[in-house]
């Protein structure tokens, strides 16, 4: 049994900080998307706040799992960028508001490659629904190399497009929660 099914088996108590983070991108994106321009500044805020939560929920994952899964560290780094930026953007609004698209693109840049990381190790321990992950993943990516490619078309296109990748980034984060959930169910039925 490989080492990231051993780590479903043993220790994915935390499932629910991935429902969780799914919850909070889905608000975001709700947030966004109905008061597009007089949410700019309470996104910029809200956006710095929810990085930094992420970040710890993902340290807290990687390290719980660390004994069990190989892969611990992408989590782990993938917290503590999450963390730090997130810091970062709550010390300086002004900032955040002025080069939000930019940090969000390669932020949903690292996102989608870690989706497409998770989906390739879910679909080599032949776990089912992989593909909505990778499908995600490269959403993600698309949607950076929009951002990054095309910076002048505006703050309210910047804004839809984060309406829908947090969207996109909550429900595939929902996904892999229950789907987490659902396989050490399983796992405990067989007794394994």
């Amino acid at each position: 049994m490989s080492q990231f099914i051993s780590a479903i088996r043993n220790n994915v108590k935390y499932w629910w900080l991935y429902l969780l983070n799914g919850i909070i991108f889905l608000i975001a994106g709700c947030i966004v998307f109905s008061n597009p321009f007089s949410s700019y500044v309470l996104l910029s805020i809200f956006f710095s706040v929810t990085l930094f939560v992420t970040g710890i929920f993902e340290i807290a994952f990687a390290v719980g799992n660390r004994k069990v899964h190989s892969g611990w560290g992408w989590s782990l780094a993938s917290g503590i960028i999450d963390l730090v930026v997130g810091f970062i953007l709550m010390l300086y609004p002004s900032v955040s508001m002025a080069v939000i698209p930019l940090f969000l693109a390669f932020w949903f840049l690292f996102k989608g490659i870690s989706l497409i990381g998770f989906s390739i190790q879910l679909q080599t321990d032949k776990v089912p629904n992989w593909g909505w992950l990778l499908v995600g993943g490269i959403g993600l990516i698309i949607i950076s190399i929009f951002i990054l490619d095309n910076p002048a078309l505006g703050i309210a296109t910047v804004l839809g497009l984060m309406a829908a990748a947090f969207w996109g980034t909550g429900i595939l984060s929902i996904i892999f929660a229950f789907r987490l959930k659902h396989v050490k169910k399983e796992l405990k039925e067989h007794g394994l």
